[in-house]
């Protein structure tokens, strides 16, 4: 620790002071690029250099690419303090500035055409390579070309050599070079056990053995015109596919350094060769080897990420199959239980209508009733957490709503956030379903529970809001108008604007494996938009998010009469086919019916129903039919008896909430539908509605 505070302070120095931070950038960008070009001129053969390539130029480029502008007084500076080795200070001055061509060029290609410097798409290394490396390449060989005629330090003759030898080399410096840089700041890591470990060592001993090759077994050859340069290849191939490019351009910095220190020696498979021939060769043996390792390591990296592609959307069946299942599930034991729900319900209010209200017995049934409702609720509430429960909206009271959710919220968050709940809009009511309200605000507050482990705050409220076009400027799916404004707020973690732009997306998640599916806030999302509605979201790190969700106001209701024990049901004395498969169903229709007037003829199935339909000669005047029967649908019961009863009314009920009943069209406009369960009052009040329809 005592170690590394000074290098910690140091940098914390530097990046609290910009100014002297950039120059000690570019002092270590200068003494770098000083350091490469001394070290690749220093083999020579007959006095004269024999490298092909020129470092300086691809560090450049990188550096440019990654730190921006300001690096390039560091490259001046060093080019120019090793053009004062060989030229006057003029020349090299002029020269160093005429470098600054290669970076500016390379990098405004390299963005124009989308490049991507983690260098793992195919199409990264071929822009790189053989677009922006030797467009910039050639612009700065023209102008140092120039430069030297001009200062007289070249000849005419000679133009055309030193032309080729200067964009040779820098660019093969952007081939080796850039990548290089771009790899070990941008490339994908690998991941070192020891197995990989020892396929590291394995590389690197074949590497050594193809050098000893070269080295001291030439000899064993009959010619020295023998390519045994290319040994090499495969051990590019082999760094490029196992170890990406980071490994890969590695390997060729180092095939690089080597074959310029044999060629300048005298050895080696291009040794016999004129000086300008085996700077020619050791261009095109480098280049090759370059960029087949990184396109191999490109082409590997999009095989790995198709690879990922597939298993997430292997991940992502599974997670919609399984959520396919739980809606099944829970859309079937729905059924079951209200059926149930209904049969209790409607016996405790015919038990209610037969007891004295002053009978002590009373408080009892009543109990039964609210406790009965209650499992309603319970019942659609989990049909709306598993997205299964049809659409019914109705004008509701916002505030009602959140303050009817908020103790199941406080038993969602826990003890160590604070959660408060509060409703400042004046004009609070929406047109909304209410068990996917009250999904939307759940799935909200979970999320801001998740995001603030050590605990906080949690604030749920209400505002009136309106939106002209100046407000919705950034927000192409809201319209202007009157809106409830619902927002969640939490004291959490925040989001980054790269995650803050995802988060509507199906399945895309920041938490843990197995802690969360990423369907919480595409499901508020697609809830929220089905209602005409509008949700925005604002988060910075450390601070906190907020979601807004705005509702269209709608116009309060027109209150209508409670419903009581005490008020008279409407009755009737039509007649009336009731087709219900559940037997207590079907038994406390029957009863709620005939105290009710009616005549009623029953079947306990679709097809008895049907049967019932053509040969009672009694004319039906209303078909009371549940949606999901055991042997047929009960649209399909409603279709054939209207064939044979033209003047039949239907009157659809149901305890699904699957998605069933909206493939058959049951909630359609014009299609009356009752949602079990129900109490008496709202059964007896739908069949008079239906049959005063029928009458006018």
């Amino acid at each position: 620790m005592r170690q590394s505070s000074p290098l910690i302070a140091a940098r914390s120095g530097l990046a609290a002071n910009e100014l002297a931070g950039t120059i000690v950038l570019n002092g270590l960008v200068a003494l770098v690029a000083w350091g490469l070009s001394a070290l690749v001129l220093y083999p020579t053969a007959g006095g004269r250099a024999v490298t092909p390539i020129w470092p300086p130029a691809g560090l450049a480029v990188a550096l440019t690419y990654i730190a921006g502008y300001r690096v390039l007084p560091g490259i001046v500076l060093g080019s120019f303090a090793l053009g004062l080795r060989f030229n006057a200070w003029p020349l090299a001055a002029s020269l160093s500035l005429a470098q600054l061509a290669q970076p500016l060029i390379d990098v405004r290609i390299m963005k124009a055409l989308g490049f991507d410097p983690k260098l793992e798409r195919v199409r990264d290394p071929i822009i790189l390579s053989l677009i922006a490396g030797p467009a910039g390449s050639l612009v700065a060989a023209v102008l140092a070309v120039s430069l030297y005629v001009a200062f007289g330090m070249r000849t005419i003759a000679g133009l055309p050599y030193d032309f080729m030898l200067w964009w040779l080399r820098d660019w093969l410096g952007v081939m080796v070079t850039a990548p290089l840089v771009f790899a070990w700041v941008h490339g994908r890591s690998n991941e070192w056990t020891w197995p990989r470990v020892g396929e590291a060592l394995a590389l690197f001993f074949s590497l050594f053995a193809g050098s000893q090759l070269m080295f001291g077994l030439w000899g064993l050859f009959a010619t020295r015109d023998v390519p045994i340069a290319f040994v090499y290849f495969p051990i590019v191939g082999w760094a490029g596919l196992r170890f990406g490019a980071r490994g890969a351009t590695t390997i060729v910095a180092l095939i690089a350094a080597f074959a310029i220190a044999i060629a300048g020696r005298g050895i080696g498979p291009f040794s016999a060769f004129t000086v300008e021939f085996t700077q020619f060769l050791l261009f095109l043996f480098l280049a090759l080897a370059s960029l087949s390792g990184l396109l191999l390591a490109a082409i590997m990296a999009e095989r790995e990420d198709a690879l990922t592609r597939r298993l997430v959307l292997e991940e992502q069946l599974r997670h919609s199959q399984k959520m396919e299942a739980v809606g099944r599930l829970a859309g079937g034991i729905a059924h079951d239980f209200n059926n149930l729900l209904t049969a209790i319900i409607g016996y405790t209010e015919i038990v209610l209508t037969s007891l004295d209200p002053k009978d002590d017995r009373r408080a009892d049934a009543e109990e039964i009733g609210r406790a009965a409702m209650r499992a309603a609720d319970l019942t659609r509430q989990m049909l709306a957490f598993s997205r299964r429960q049809v659409l019914q909206p109705k004008i509701i009271d916002l505030n009602t709503a959140l303050s009817k959710v908020e103790p199941m919220l406080r038993r969602v968050i826990g003890e160590d956030i604070v959660l408060t709940v509060t409703g400042k809009a004046t004009d609070a009511f929406v047109r909304v379903d209410p068990g996917q309200v009250e999904q939307v605000v759940t799935n909200l507050v979970v999320n801001a529970r998740d995001a603030m482990p050590q605990g906080g705050r949690v604030t749920v409220e209400t505002v009136d809001a309106v939106l002209d076009d100046a407000a919705i400027a950034a927000s192409p799916e809201a319209r202007p108008g009157a809106y409830v404004m619902l927002s969640v707020s939490d004291t959490g973690t925040g989001m980054p604007p790269e995650v803050r732009a995802r988060i509507f997306e199906p399945y895309f998640t920041t938490k843990e494996v197995g802690k969360g599916t990423g369907l919480g806030l595409s499901t508020a999302y697609g809830i929220v938009r089905q209602s005409d509605g509008h949700i925005a979201v604002s988060s910075e790190i450390g601070l906190g998010t907020t979601f807004r969700i705005y509702l269209p106001r709608a116009e309060a209701p027109v209150q209508s009469a409670v419903d009581t024990g005490a008020e008279k049901m409407p009755e009737g004395t039509e007649h009336i086919l009731l087709v219900e498969d559940d037997t207590s169903v079907r038994r406390l229709s029957k009863e709620l019916l005939t105290r009710l007037g009616y005549s009623v003829t029953e079947a306990a199935s679709g097809r008895a129903g049907l049967a019932l339909g053509s040969d009672d000669t009694r004319h039906f005047d209303l078909a009371v039919c549940d949606v999901i029967l055991g042997d047929m649908s009960g649209p399909a019961v409603a279709e054939a008896l209207s064939a044979l009863r033209p003047s039949i009314r239907v009157l659809y009920m149901s305890g699904y909430t699957d998605e069933a009943i909206v493939r058959t069209g049951v909630l359609d406009e014009g299609k009356p539908f009752l949602q079990k369960p129900f109490t008496p009052m709202q059964f007896a009040r739908r069949i008079r509605d239906i049959l005063d329809e029928a009458e006018t």
